[in-house]
């Protein structure tokens, strides 16, 4: 048997609904700006990303490497790297 594929559109909700309540962000979802800095712009630290991707490979069922952490600083980065383990282009490395 093998898992239901998420779409892109899903793969972004999903990471949007993490990112906000694992950087406990006082804005919606939908609010979220997909190209900001969460270092910079959301005041997010390395272990908050790293609890973000955490979450996300559990819940999407992938593996985002912790080293990736550093530089997948926006969500924008972050869903082009789901999408792409996710398609099995970056092998999850």
């Amino acid at each position: 048997m093998t898992a239901a594929v998420i779409t892109d559109e899903a793969v972004l909700e999903t990471t949007l609904d993490i990112i906000v309540d694992e950087l406990e962000l006082d804005v919606e979802p939908d609010e979220v700006d997909v190209r900001a800095d969460l270092i910079d712009f959301y005041g997010a630290d390395s272990l908050g990303l790293i609890q973000v991707l955490a979450r996300v490979n559990k819940q999407m069922s992938i593996r985002v490497p912790r080293e990736l952490a550093v530089d997948l600083r926006t969500v924008e980065l972050l869903v082009r790297q789901i999408i792409r383990i996710r398609d099995g282009k970056d092998g999850g490395r």
